[in-house]
């Protein structure tokens, strides 16, 4: 069942969706913003963009999508698994913090 008009391209899908998908984690991210500090969130935040743009990376994509994933996971997850690390360092009296932290594994 195709829920989008023919004329609806592919890439465009793909953005509304991206998008739709934001605004679900929205509301985690608000919450995680009352319960933990500013660091911590605004690495939760990117940790989930970051999970989100690996799901969408397919060796079928059209080079043009490639070339826009590439640089979006290149902007936003090329300093993760730094800032993982030194959250990881920083809040290592915090087994709550390090719990929500250690969800997240990028290989390190």
């Amino acid at each position: 069942m195709n829920i989008f008009p023919k004329t609806f391209k592919r890439q465009n899908r793909e953005i509304f969706i991206y998008y739709i998908v934001i605004i679900l984690i929205s509301p985690t991210m608000a919450m995680a913003a009352d319960r933990y500090p500013p660091d911590v969130t605004t690495f939760l935040h990117d940790a989930e963009i970051c999970q989100y743009l690996g799901g969408e990376w397919d060796s079928t994509l059209p080079d043009d999508r490639k070339k826009d994933l590439t640089e979006e996971i290149g902007s936003r997850c090329d300093t993760i698994y730094e800032k993982q690390k030194s959250l990881r360092n920083k809040y290592s009296h915090d087994k709550n913090i390090l719990s929500i932290i250690n969800v997240y594994d990028f290989g390190n």
